[in-house]
């Protein structure tokens, strides 16, 4: 039997922005699927860059290591059931998987992929190592046009990355069910951890602590919040599920945790490689089994794109291009320059708004 527990803030703001965290005393982990820092916090947007004052990659990973394990045992206890995660291939879904391994919790992976996908191999290899159930879901050039259409109409938007970040949630929505827990994700990270950032300054300078700082409580500030372009993203793409969609790392505590981060513990390079997300790689290495630790030091891009789904929307476009009138007149759409592809969807977008 599934078991309900309260309704989370993910789907009510007015619940949220009235939830108080106590300002200098130390917070109880939390079993909410999500919290709205930006909403729960009124200084998250406040420059602060001399709280940054843990430069040891490896302290900070001991210290990721704890909040992570304590914080995936506490959403795992609110809601009973097997859990489900949201095996992407990047580093953040994978680590928050291994962590509930470890913790005797393993959970079920599901991974959206396109023929165009670049990190399957990685999730593949990922759930074989840790033992998990897993399931590829592959979709094909339609399915993705079905799919964009089904996410515009319950979003109600078109805009490019809500959609592309709506379609992998509404395909993977397709094998929940029976007795499922926590849908875990590693949705949050990037955020509070600049990935997918580089420094403009050395690691170790005032310049660079001031720079971190601005990224992490700028993307933190606009992205943290319930009152954003889709205010109900989650509820219209997953609806019953919604409530078990389980942000690991948006809480208040992982906040607190991520702005004590200096850049060295962030920004360094391994085998003379740079990367982000240091401590965050040293934390998953070591939560890794032998022959998947090097998992750790991949390399992701942004899911719209690793799913392929940006890269079949843009074929999409050029067939659609090139069943305009007169398309191929003088050049081929499914060719040409992709700015031109652009200019002429633009173009006929006016010709129907001049034409009624």
């Amino acid at each position: 039997m599934r078991h309900s527990p309260p309704r989370s803030p993910a789907t009510n703001g007015s619940a949220c922005r009235e939830f108080e965290y106590p300002r200098h005393e130390p917070l109880p982990q939390t079993g909410r699927p999500i919290e709205f820092v930006a909403d729960l916090l009124d200084d998250i947007a406040t420059p602060n860059p001399a709280a940054r004052t843990l430069t040891d990659p490896h302290a900070a990973a001991g210290l990721i290591a704890a909040e992570t394990r304590s914080r995936v045992r506490a959403v795992c206890d609110a809601f009973p059931g097997n859990p489900v995660i949201l095996l992407s291939g990047g580093v953040d879904s994978i680590y928050v998987a291994a962590v509930a391994a470890a913790l005797g919790r393993t959970p079920h992976a599901v991974t959206i992929v396109t023929a165009e996908a670049s990190d399957e191999t990685n999730a593949v290899v990922a759930a074989a190592a840790l033992g998990l159930t897993h399931d590829i879901v592959r979709l094909s050039h339609d399915d993705v046009v079905r799919l964009a259409q089904q996410t515009m109409a319950r979003l109600r938007t078109s805009e490019l990355w809500e959609v592309t970040a709506g379609i992998p949630l509404l395909a993977a929505r397709r094998g929940f069910g029976g007795d499922i827990g926590p849908i875990l994700s590693g949705s949050g990270a990037d955020a509070i951890l600049a990935g997918g950032r580089a420094l403009s300054h050395p690691v170790e300078s005032p310049s660079a602590r001031v720079e971190l700082d601005t990224i992490v409580r700028t993307e933190s500030a606009a992205n943290f919040r319930h009152d954003r372009l889709v205010p109900h993203f989650y509820p219209a793409l997953l609806d019953e599920y919604a409530d078990r969609l389980v942000h690991v790392f948006q809480t208040v505590r992982w906040w607190r945790v991520a702005e004590t981060l200096a850049p060295p513990a962030l920004f360094g390079e391994r085998d003379g490689v740079p990367f982000d997300k240091l401590a965050l790689r040293i934390a998953c290495e070591k939560q890794l089994p032998i022959g998947a630790k090097h998992l750790a030091w991949a390399v992701k891009s942004p899911i719209q794109r690793s799913t392929g789904l940006t890269a079949v929307l843009f074929a999409a476009a050029r067939a659609y291009s090139a069943r305009l009138p007169g398309a191929a007149t003088y050049t081929d759409p499914l060719t040409e320059p992709p700015e031109a592809v652009a200019t002429r969807l633009y173009l006929a977008a006016l010709h129907r708004m001049i034409n009624g």
